[in-house]
């Protein structure tokens, strides 16, 4: 419910404007000038409807005090029983959204409120407009830069400019259109990647820009840049065919701020020069720009290439990755918390088989183990699974949304199950859900 605070130092008009507005508003009321001011941060109204012959503090005189604190971001309505027509005049002229003359019938109050409240909304609507890229849903060229600017000159992080490869082949062998959905989908993906507090928009038609607050660990960009590529490959799977062979990925040059300079127009040349050595590198992957006069980073030294030996995966077969019940319950926890602090996108899954009647015990057992090896080949190489008592097993989806887990995922593991002698042996039912961070 929007919320109105009435400023009023009579008691009288006060509690009559507060009760034609209850019902429709939530309705704060201050009783001078200065208490208005003193409990508007706290109450956070959207608009505020004051008196403007008060004393101490008139209401054009709050209304001053409001722009000097707030800007324009503060509507105004004036009531007041002087009816001259100059105060009137000087009130809009100074910018109240409207002015209305006491005493003032509830019909009337709520009509000129209500308009009040459609102008602010078609003002917000026409701003968002004029900041958002139409295809995408991503800020604009020139709303992404100056916002991104401002984020360079006052904030530590990194500086990303993003460049689609091979798209231009999308829309020369698939057609425009396709080249659109691909545009949206990356979109999507960017907004997956990155948190609520960083910034990211769309500068040109495959490029865009991201700034990723208080991040100064290139592994974090290396990451990301892998989730974007593993991403968009799923999404040109399921947009251009699984059959279609265009290379298409994502290329990432980065600019550490402070450290690179503050100022964006510099920061951005640097993000582009690293962007330009990953395109003549193999591309997909990311650069970060360095200063020739800085010292070259370090390489991860040998306790932590120790380290890794021992971690990583040797001998292991290619495919999904099945664990015990105990490692799924922690790898789903762990994820669990990547979905609440980095706002990543996990589904949950459940696949139960039915058994046909009158099928053994090792029949079943052997339909069993043949469904494990159709999940190892379906999934993909990032996604976990675990077998859960005689007739079902667990997924974790990572980076990816309930639809496209449904239609690609588990569709390619019924097509594929289809296929299989046992899968006479049991029909399979599943439920996908979004992991959330409650």
């Amino acid at each position: 419910m929007q919320k109105i605070m009435v400023v009023d130092d009579e008691e009288l008009c006060l509690y009559v404007t507060k009760n034609m507005l209850e019902g429709e508003y939530d309705v704060v009321c201050a009783s001078s000038g200065e208490e208005a001011l003193s409990m508007f941060d706290k109450e956070n109204p959207q608009l505020v409807i004051t008196d403007l012959l008060m004393p101490n503090m008139s209401g054009f005189e709050l209304q001053k005090h409001f722009r000097e604190k707030y800007g324009q971001g503060v509507p105004m309505i004036f009531m007041t029983s002087d009816a001259r027509e100059e105060q009137e005049a000087m009130g809009l002229r100074i910018g109240a959204a409207d002015y209305i003359h006491k005493p003032c019938n509830k019909e009337i109050l709520l009509s000129r409120v209500g308009r009040v409240f459609d102008n602010l909304e078609h003002m917000k609507n026409l701003e968002a407009e004029a900041r958002t890229d139409l295809l995408t849903g991503l800020y604009n060229k020139s709303y992404s830069e100056s916002e991104i600017a401002s984020c360079c000159e006052h904030r530590s992080g990194v500086l990303m400019v993003v460049d689609l490869d091979s798209f231009k082949l999308v829309n020369d062998l698939a057609g425009h259109d396709a080249g659109d959905e691909v545009l949206v989908s990356f979109a999507g993906i960017l907004k997956t990647v990155i948190r609520n507090r960083d910034v990211v928009g769309r500068i040109g038609g495959d490029e865009f820009i991201i700034f990723c607050n208080n991040i100064k660990d290139k592994f974090i960009i290396d990451a990301k840049t892998r989730q974007m590529n593993r991403m968009l490959r799923a999404e040109a799977e399921r947009i251009l065919g699984e059959d279609c062979n265009i290379p298409l990925g994502a290329s990432v040059g980065a600019v550490f701020v402070p450290s690179e300079g503050t100022e964006f127009a510099e920061l951005f040349k640097k993000a582009d020069k690293a962007l330009y050595q990953v395109k003549q590198n193999g591309k997909h992957s990311f650069c970060i720009f360095e200063s020739a006069n800085k010292e070259p980073a370090p390489d991860i030294n040998a306790n932590i290439k120790n380290c890794f030996a021992l971690l990583d995966e040797r001998g292991e077969p290619g495919g999904a990755f099945g664990v015990s019940n105990d490692a799924f319950t922690q790898i789903y926890r762990y994820l669990k918390r990547s979905v609440f602090n980095y706002n990543t996108m996990v589904q949950f899954g459940v696949i139960s088989l039915e058994f046909a009647s009158g099928i053994s015990a090792d029949d079943a057992e052997e339909a069993m183990t043949a469904f494990a090896g159709v999940l190892k080949t379906s999934l993909r190489f990032s996604d976990v699974y675990t077998r859960k008592g005689k007739n079902q097993y667990w997924l974790l989806i990572p980076e990816s949304n309930r639809e496209d887990s449904v239609s690609i995922v588990i569709e390619r593991i019924l097509t594929k199950w289809k296929a299989t002698p046992s899968s006479e042996k049991a029909t399979i039912s599943y439920e996908i859900e979004t992991i959330k961070c409650s």
